[in-house]
């Protein structure tokens, strides 16, 4: 799906459709709770429910975080990518990215939140020794992105992880609280906010 859009001004005709189509995809995919949906305009950042109709509006007032192109938290779901494949996704995503993350952070605050380094490590790092199937990071969003299709709250993800660590091999990498998973998706917004 075509989202040059998110990177258009937002009184484009461009911009506008692209709009339309992001919302068409939220009322098909993304489970809603109560009617709303989590906003990913750059004031909302994902972390607060909205209607449609609001939703609308913020992305036209605040515009929509441009990095947010896998759309994980509105039902977009992520291919099952081996070590291999994982990595060269993350580290294409990343060269692509890098500049309007960047950008978007502020240089300064990227450097502290070290998150390159970080995504690239947890790329790298299997999920536990021998496997071939999963990084760190990839069994991480597989599970983030079941979280928000299914509507999971943070105490069931957290009793998951926690059950998943234990049916895991010794020495698995998998983050055992919903806070330390969260992490990966907050690194962005924790370094905007220092």
């Amino acid at each position: 799906m075509d989202r040059s859009w998110m990177n258009a001004r937002r009184i484009s005709e461009e911009y506008e459709k692209g709009v339309s189509v992001f919302l068409q995809y939220v009322k098909e995919n993304a489970k809603s709770v109560n009617g709303t949906y989590l906003c990913p305009c750059v004031r909302c950042v994902n972390q607060i429910r909205q209607d449609l109709g609001s939703l609308h509006d913020h992305l036209f007032m605040f515009g929509i975080m441009r990095t947010y192109i896998v759309w994980t938290w509105h039902g977009e779901v992520l291919d099952k990518p081996t070590t291999s494949q994982g990595t060269n996704y993350v580290d294409k995503w990343m060269s692509d990215h890098l500049e309007d993350m960047i950008r978007d952070v502020g240089e300064d605050n990227f450097g502290r939140a070290n998150l390159y380094d970080s995504l690239i490590n947890d790329s790298e790092q299997p999920l536990y020794p021998g496997c071939s199937n999963f990084t760190r990071l990839s069994a991480t969003l597989k599970f983030f992105s079941l979280k928000a299709r299914n509507g999971w709250t943070d105490k069931s993800f957290t009793e998951l992880l926690e059950m998943l660590k234990e049916m895991l091999p010794e020495n698995n990498t998998l983050p055992i609280r919903n806070y330390e998973a969260k992490l990966y998706m907050l690194v962005p917004m924790i370094a905007i906010c220092t």
